[in-house]
C-alpha cells in the first residue's frame, strides 16, 4: 500500500516534456532519449497540435523545433508562452528553410530558456533539460 501512494506522489511530482518536431524520426529519438532518462514525454508533430495539447494538459517543459511548416516554432513558442507564461522552452533547429539563420536569437527573444542547434548529442540535450528543470533528491524533475 505504501508503494502505491509513493508512486502516485512521485508521478505527481514528475513533469512532462512536450516534444514538437515535424520530423518523426527526430521527434521519436528525442522522446526516446528523454524517456530513457526518466522523464514523462508527450509528442506533437506540429505547432497547432502542440498548442491544443498544452491547453488540455500543460507540460512542465516544451522542446520545439523552430523550422516547421504551417505554425512554425517561433509562433508556437510565442503562443505557448502567452498561454503559460512560466513554461520553460528549449528551441531546436538545424537551420531555417526561409534562409533566416537567426532562429536562436529569435527563440531567445521570445522567451526560450535555451536554443540547441541540430545535430546535438544525447548528453547535450539531457544536460540542457537538467539545467532548466532540475531534478529533486528522488531523481524526479521538479514541477
Amino acid at each position: 500500500m505504501g508503494d502505491e501512494s509513493s508512486q502516485a506522489a512521485e508521478s505527481a511530482d514528475m513533469i512532462e516534456i512536450l516534444v514538437v518536431d515535424d520530423d518523426p524520426l527526430m521527434r521519436g529519438l528525442l522522446a526516446e532519449w528523454l524517456s530513457d532518462a526518466g522523464y514523462g514525454v508527450r509528442q506533437a508533430e506540429n505547432g497547432t497540435t502542440a498548442l491544443h495539447m498544452l491547453r488540455s494538459k500543460p507540460a512542465g517543459l516544451l522542446i520545439t523545433d523552430m523550422d516547421m511548416p504551417g505554425r512554425d516554432g517561433a509562433q508556437t513558442l510565442d503562443e505557448a508562452r502567452r498561454m503559460l507564461p512560466g513554461l520553460p522552452v528549449i528551441a531546436i533547429s538545424g537551420g531555417a528553410r526561409d534562409g533566416k539563420q537567426n532562429w536562436a536569437a529569435t527563440a531567445l527573444k521570445l522567451g526560450a530558456a535555451k536554443a540547441l542547434a541540430k545535430p546535438f548529442e544525447r548528453q547535450d540535450l539531457l544536460a540542457t533539460v537538467e539545467q532548466i528543470v532540475p531534478r529533486n533528491d528522488s531523481g524526479l524533475a521538479r514541477k
